[in-house]
């Protein structure tokens, strides 16, 4: 994981994903997987960037390991690619 911040997870979670995120204290969304809510994500507001943690926090909520959520990110991985996955 190289530095990455909240504001670019949103982006690629909202192009790649098509999660639509509302606006509370952070953005909130859900992946729906069949048209079911399946998944939800937080993402805190800002640009800075997130810790190992965070990181790895994000990754659970979306059902992936680490090694799979810096490919979500990197684009290598599709979004039915990850759908085969959460489906498992």
């Amino acid at each position: 994981m190289n530095s990455i911040n909240s504001h670019s997870i949103k982006q690629i979670c909202e192009k790649k994903l098509s999660i639509a995120f509302r606006s509370n204290g952070h953005f909130v969304g859900w992946i729906l997987l069949d048209g079911i809510k399946t998944a939800r994500i937080t993402v805190p507001k800002g640009r800075k960037s997130i810790g190992p943690k965070l990181y790895k926090s994000t990754a659970r909520q979306l059902e992936l390991e680490t090694e799979q959520f810096d490919k979500l990110l990197a684009c290598p991985m599709t979004a039915a690619q990850y759908m085969r996955i959460v489906k498992k």
